[in-house]
């Protein structure tokens, strides 16, 4: 679990420093990816999974998770929804969300008794990958050649 908690938190602060790294104006306006969405969309993306997961994590720890069925349909329809969410939030909501979110994520994680085979795979999934996911679009934009 250590070396996990230890892998999120090295990768976030990379994620985290290529945000940084861009003019205020590019978060909300440039592109990073096919689908038109900005960094803050991207981040507030990021921490309503992290809510998501958080939750599940909680689940895990009171004994009573059910694994969700998977429904790409389902999810892109929850990104949709999140998408527009972010678009009608100013900087400052979004950067007091990714604080608020992480900090239960944590948490969460931090209370597990045992780490589970679903615990790891959902933990990689909705942070790690999830950043190595999102970096290349965030770093393009950095160098002007995002899409």
């Amino acid at each position: 679990m250590d070396e996990l908690t230890s892998r999120e938190a090295r990768d976030w602060a990379e994620l985290r420093a290529a945000v940084d790294r861009l003019a205020s104006e590019q978060l909300s306006t440039g592109a990073v990816n096919e689908d038109g969405w900005t960094t803050k969309d991207v981040l507030w993306h990021i921490a309503h999974w992290w809510d998501h997961l958080a939750g599940m994590l909680d689940a895990m720890g009171a004994g009573t998770f059910e694994e969700p069925p998977e429904d790409d349909a389902a999810t892109d329809a929850e990104n949709a929804v999140v998408l527009a969410e972010s678009r009608g939030m100013d900087l400052r909501a979004v950067e007091d969300g990714i604080a608020a979110t992480r900090e239960r994520l944590l948490s969460a994680w931090a209370a597990l008794p045992e780490l589970t085979g679903p615990a790891e795979r959902w933990f990689v999934w909705e942070t790690i990958e999830h950043y190595e996911e999102h970096l290349p679009g965030i770093s393009a934009l950095e160098g002007g050649d995002a899409p």
